[in-house]
């Protein structure tokens, strides 16, 4: 029941640190959708945000990793700067979300994460490009030339065509423009 939910995560919202050991019992369950609530639950105890990301960062499942990167966004932290080191997960899936959640980020570090997923794209996984392209949509000149960068300038491989007609970068038209001629 969504309403009996909703005040429970109001009552153990409100006793904040108070409610922290049995939120911690909560994420120890089997059961990844009821420690995915504990989580966010836990990150939103003062003080205690970054802490929770982090350790929900290194979880054994891909959608507690998931939830690490939607809740490190939601608490305004640089999504680029604690979750970095997720563009090398082995879950396609928390890359895509981590390339989706670099879209807002405005550290330094930002288009360097971006161009590592970037280097990690195949080719095929047409969401991971669309995951791409959002996440570099306000900072393409940047992520262009990071991932470019990183290729060395070997762009000219079917993952690399994709990307080029993907970013919204005046170099990427320029490529573009080469590839149709």
């Amino acid at each position: 029941n969504r309403s009996a939910r909703y005040l429970a995560w109001q009552k153990l919202h409100a006793m904040g640190a108070d409610a922290e050991p049995a939120l911690l019992s909560l994420y120890q369950d089997e059961n990844p959708r009821y420690r995915a609530r504990a989580l966010w639950l836990l990150g939103k105890i003062e003080g205690r945000g970054a802490f929770y990301v982090e350790r929900a960062l290194n979880d054994d499942n891909a959608d507690i990793r998931c939830t690490a990167i939607r809740l490190c966004k939601q608490l305004g932290l640089s999504v680029a700067n604690v979750c970095g080191d997720a563009a090398s997960d082995s879950s396609a899936a928390v890359r895509r979300e981590l390339a989706v959640a670099l879209r807002f980020d405005e550290s330094d570090v930002m288009p360097n994460i971006w161009a590592k997923l970037a280097m990690q794209y195949d080719g095929a996984d047409r969401w991971m490009l669309e995951a791409l392209g959002i996440g570099s949509d306000l900072r393409a000149d940047e992520c262009y030339a990071a991932w470019m960068k990183a290729n060395q300038g070997d762009w000219n491989t079917p993952a690399g065509r994709d990307l080029v007609w993907r970013l919204r970068t005046d170099d990427a038209a320029a490529k573009t423009v080469e590839l149709i001629a």
